[in-house]
């Protein structure tokens, strides 16, 4: 049997069209949209992240950045945080000298993209959560 594939088109214009209308007459609702995949995102982080001590781990902060459009930022204010992610390397002397490099783990830019993965299902599972409450006929 052959696979079929449906063309999506109108239906992303659709969830597009219902997301402006939630940020612009549900704010609070889209507010939450946003902080759950923040939330998601930060969950994600701290379950990936190399665990020494677990300072790291705990540091993660999800923040609401407030105007015009909701936005996330998910992050820390560890200083060697960037080093972790993108590796850095180990000077044995003051004068400099190079000794080796540790390489980075990448854990921030893995869990963002298993986020971002995942972020369509939420978004589905919000916009019908939120027409149920409208009183629209929801199905799936």
């Amino acid at each position: 049997m052959a696979d079929v594939e449906f063309d999506t088109t109108e239906l992303d214009k659709w969830e597009k069209r219902v997301l402006a209308i939630i940020q612009d007459e549900a704010p609070k609702e889209y507010r939450k949209i946003v902080r759950q995949a923040g939330n998601l995102l930060r969950k994600k982080v701290r379950r990936i992240t190399p665990r020494i001590t677990g300072e790291l781990r705990r540091s993660y902060r999800v923040k609401m950045k407030r105007g015009r459009n909701y936005e996330v930022e998910v992050g820390t204010n560890l200083f060697y945080a960037k080093m972790v992610e993108e590796g850095h390397v180990i000077k044995t002397s003051r004068k400099g000298e190079v000794k080796g490099f540790v390489p980075g783990k990448f854990y921030f830019r893995k869990a963002l993209e298993e986020t971002e993965k995942e972020l369509p299902a939420h978004l589905k599972q919000s916009i019908r959560r939120i027409a149920k409450e409208m009183g629209l006929d929801v199905w799936g």
